[in-house]
């Protein structure tokens, strides 16, 4: 089954790749050695694919929709991702400050160019599948910003946007955590997060994707700053702590929210079991 294969597979590349990033220092060298790690899985599911074939649309569609883009995803993130480091300037916070921030605009205008893919794929919708993720399928009304290298045994109308969509994200969050934000100048409170940090990076992520701070407008760089300060806890590279979690989905990628949950409803339970019952007045 191909869903089986691909996640197993995918379970390797990511142990890879981590032990490359822990291995290699930042540079050419680091990206060479994870620009073949990337190639090597993506070449392993073609071959995959041509040898074993697709079994009907449904398959077809999980493979360029979810597979391809889940490994391609990690190739033009890095790729970026060097070529931004190697044109940081020197000089001021300040100078490095707005570098980013004018990194962080233009991956925003890339995302707005391709919204409708972007809004399609977060909506989970499957009417185009058919025209957007089948080989030899098409959708000509619909212009993507930039043409790629086709392969029509290995490639479909839109698999490298949503690869490109998912790197740009990762992008995006990486760049916010280079941003310094100004001291929030929170003073003589001693508390500490003292739990395991992806258990936090799962709550901000709750608080961000939900909304609930500044009526949805707070940045998750802000968010994870101001908890950051608040909780005394160092959260660099938060958005792999944010792939780990998404690496629980055997389990749950809400782990440690469920925990929450079950504790609040036995906090609950326990409550009414010791809350008195009132005594009937047969006046009332």
């Amino acid at each position: 089954m191909l869903k089986k294969y691909v996640e197993e597979r995918y379970a390797a590349f990511l142990k890879e790749m981590d032990g490359i990033i822990e291995e290699s220092p930042d540079g050419f060298d680091r990206l060479a050695a994870i620009i073949v790690c990337v190639r090597k899985y993506l070449n392993a599911l073609r071959d995959h694919i041509i040898k074993y074939g697709l079994k009907d649309d449904a398959e077809e569609i999980y493979c360029f929709k979810e597979a391809k883009p889940a490994f391609l995803s990690w190739y033009i993130y890095h790729t970026e991702w060097y070529h931004i480091m190697q044109r940081l300037p020197a000089g001021s916070p300040e100078v490095t400050n707005h570098y980013f921030l004018d990194e962080i605009r233009s991956v925003d205008r890339y995302l707005d160019q391709v919204g409708f893919f972007r809004r399609y794929a977060k909506a989970k919708a499957t009417e185009l599948d058919n025209l957007c993720f089948i080989r030899g399928k098409s959708m000509d009304s619909f212009l993507l910003p930039e043409l790629v290298e086709y392969d029509p045994e290995f490639s479909t109308y839109a698999d490298h946007t949503i690869a490109k969509i998912k790197a740009y994200e990762m992008l995006r969050d990486a760049l916010l955590e280079e941003v310094r934000l100004p001291d929030l100048g929170l003073n003589g409170i001693d508390l500490r997060w003292t739990g395991d940090a992806c258990n936090l990076v799962e709550v901000i992520y709750g608080i961000y994707d939900t909304g609930q701070i500044n009526h949805g407008k707070a940045e998750l760089q802000e968010i994870v700053t101001w908890l950051e300060q608040s909780l005394k806890i160092d959260l660099s590279r938060f958005y792999r702590r944010f792939t780990q979690i998404k690496e629980r989905k055997m389990t749950s990628p809400t782990k440690f929210l469920n925990e929450m949950r079950d504790a609040i409803m036995r906090r609950v339970d326990d409550d009414l079991k010791l809350k008195p019952k009132r005594k009937h007045n047969p006046d009332d």
